[in-house]
């Protein structure tokens, strides 16, 4: 079972990177083709790339369209932030200081995270316009309320063993994959993540593009009613 569970690991993590890079060059292939276009040459602007990133940051275009939605989308992000960073301590050795550090703000987001994402999927099944919004965003939610909430449990009721857990994980990273660990649910966990992963590289490639194209057709519009 360790076997197979690692063998599955490294697939992953290779179709993570592959999706990730095929994504990335799809976009720059469609992009070169835009650009070769004169109406578009001048279509996206410096400030614009700018502006974007503040939107990305701040979902400031969600707040203006629904501040309980923004609320509850912004602390998912920043407590899956905080958590990913909480568990970088499983996959360094020694442990950066820095991350030492966060470890106090990752145990809160802990437990913000799952209610994040059950305020999330509440606000999106009752909202009128969930029409609008696709299975695969409800697959991404609970998938990763599902890996929260296992997570969530391994730390208050389950308590395993993190030594060996941790050394499970360098193991693997180091290509040496040793016997699993006895908690049936950091295996399930971590299958879990494994099952998500690959999934990620769509959405966190087309999160920015569709933001960014929604920010260059607002100031194109503005060109024009100006120009007008």
């Amino acid at each position: 079972m360790g076997v197979l569970l690692a063998c599955a690991a490294y697939a992953v993590y290779a179709a993570f990177i592959c999706r990730l890079f095929f994504h990335i060059l799809l976009w720059v292939r469609a992009s070169e083709q835009a650009f070769t276009r004169p109406a578009y040459a001048v279509r996206i602007r410096p400030n614009t790339v700018a502006v974007t990133a503040l939107d990305l940051l701040f979902l400031r275009r969600l707040f203006s369209q629904n501040k309980l939605l923004w609320i509850g989308s912004w602390t998912f992000h920043l407590s899956f932030l905080l958590v990913f960073l909480g568990h970088m301590r499983y996959f360094l050795n020694p442990v950066p200081a820095c991350i030492t550090c966060l470890q106090p703000f990752g145990l809160v987001a802990g437990y913000l995270l799952p209610l994040s994402l059950i305020l999330l999927l509440i606000l999106r099944t009752s909202s009128g316009k969930n029409r609008y919004v696709s299975v695969y965003n409800y697959f991404l939610l609970g998938t990763a309320l599902v890996i929260s909430l296992s997570g969530l449990g391994l730390r208050v009721f389950i308590h395993p063993d993190l030594a060996e857990i941790k050394a499970y994980i360098l193991a693997l990273f180091t290509f040496r994959p040793e016997a699993l660990p006895q908690s049936i649910v950091f295996v399930a966990h971590f299958s879990l993540v494994l099952f998500l992963l690959p999934f990620l590289p769509l959405h966190m490639v087309a999160a920015p593009l569709v933001t960014l194209d929604a920010r260059r057709r607002e100031d194109e519009l503005r060109t024009v009613m100006h120009e007008r």
